[in-house]
């Protein structure tokens, strides 16, 4: 299959539906393309209509669209679960940092926690810049 623009998948769709697609305005230039394709059928110049090759096309440009779709939103949840599990191992470093230091100095390790995230943040935006 051919790649499809957005507006000859526009097209297909519409003329899946049993329409005739009229080439005028927006809509001349991805009509002519899918008549030459072989994807719609020419029956005079404002009568044009789906063949079983557009169908095929325009079902194989769908399915391929909904792909992309849950693709790119299975690959947000992974990155999500990663940053989560970052996450948990930085709190997991710094209550064991609040401990130490909260032992090498006497103060309590909440103090220490909020004297060390002040230093890490300032660290963690010069890493950023």
């Amino acid at each position: 299959m051919a790649d499809l623009s957005q507006d000859e998948l526009t097209v297909l769709m519409i003329a899946a539906q049993g329409e005739s697609m009229m080439p005028i305005g927006r809509w001349e230039a991805p009509v002519e393309s899918l008549v030459h394709k072989g994807y719609l059928r020419r029956e005079d110049r404002f009568n044009n209509y789906i063949t079983d090759q557009g169908r095929k096309a325009a079902e194989q440009a769908e399915n391929a669209n909904v792909k992309a779709v849950i693709d790119t939103r299975g690959a947000q949840e992974r990155i999500a679960e990663k940053a989560k599990a970052r996450a948990e191992e930085l709190a997991v470093l710094l209550a064991e940092l609040a401990n130490y230091s909260a032992q090498a100095t006497g103060d309590m390790p909440m103090t220490a926690l909020r004297n060390w995230g002040k230093i890490i943040l300032e660290r963690a935006k010069e890493l950023l810049r």
